[in-house]
């Protein structure tokens, strides 16, 4: 494509502009990332220890609800308590990044204001400050996958492909709601209701062989379910199993809209948010 083709595709143009920027700034990043995480762990009485005690209360509540009190069983008879974290690791990183990311332009009013500051970085910031949280909570899925015996296999690192997967849709996807919740501050209040849903809608504390077949199509156009299932078919089963053509194919469909249409919605939006936050 030549110099001037691509000056006529402004989907091209942002997409352009947002890799520089980020390239430019990435020194920024990894310091406010930093921070973010610090003041969220670090700056507490308890430190960074709640950093591992919080998902371990989470899996330890859900474990007794779901396994002790409902006897659920998961598939492939793995233990329920690893099939669960490996969902909910998952889940857990989407869920907390993708919530950060939507308040992050009106959060961070002051810098939008008083300076010419790259908000579009904000979303990035959040999801390098949340993989210091997600390797922490992973390192406890790794813990008990040796604890349970599960064999390691080179072909293990394909959770790589799929947390890398899922950065990218959760970005698209907090790119546009970040870039629309200045103008629709309903929008944060509602993706707490939406992602609540959205859990229970994903099997990650049932098993999906509970519904009929004929209600499988609903998983299967989850993007969540596809991130989730591919955790779990990375870590915890005794081979690796390898991602659905199909599934993929739909799962980087909808993520390349999202991500295109993300950056174009903000790059559109990002000089009113002065005027409105």
């Amino acid at each position: 494509m030549s110099k001037n083709n691509a000056d006529d595709l402004p989907i091209f143009n942002g997409l352009l502009a947002f890799g520089k920027q980020i390239v430019k700034s990435r020194d920024m990043i990894w310091a406010m990332a930093l921070r973010d995480f610090q003041i969220r762990h670090i700056g507490t009485v308890g430190g960074a220890i709640w950093a591992v005690v919080q998902p371990l209360a989470l899996v330890t509540v859900f474990y007794f609800v779901f396994a002790v009190g409902f006897r659920v069983q998961s598939p492939e008879n793995t233990p329920f308590i690893l099939w669960f974290v490996a969902g909910q690791v998952a889940w857990t990183f989407f869920n907390d990044n993708l919530l950060s990311i939507t308040s992050s332009v009106t959060g961070n009013a002051h810098l939008i204001k008083k300076t010419v500051f790259p908000s579009e970085i904000f979303a990035v910031i959040r999801v390098v400050s949340g993989t210091i949280s997600h390797l922490i909570f992973f390192a406890i899925l790794v813990l008990m996958t040796i604890f349970l015996n599960i064999p390691f296999h080179i072909e293990r690192i394909l959770v790589l492909y799929y947390y890398f997967s899922m950065v990218i849709f959760v970005l698209g996807l907090g790119w546009l709601l970040s870039a629309l919740e200045p103008f629709f501050r309903d929008i944060s209040q509602a993706m707490g209701i939406i992602l609540n849903v959205w859990f229970w809608a994903t099997p990650i504390v049932w098993p999906e062989n509970i519904i009929p077949e004929r209600y499988h199509w609903v998983l299967d156009y989850n993007p969540i379910y596809y991130l989730v299932t591919g955790y779990r078919q990375s870590m915890i089963y005794q081979t690796v199993i390898w991602p659905d053509p199909w599934s993929t194919a739909y799962f980087w469909g909808v993520t390349a809209i999202l991500f295109l249409l993300g950056i174009t919605v903000f790059n559109r939006l990002k000089p009113e948010f002065v005027d409105v936050i």
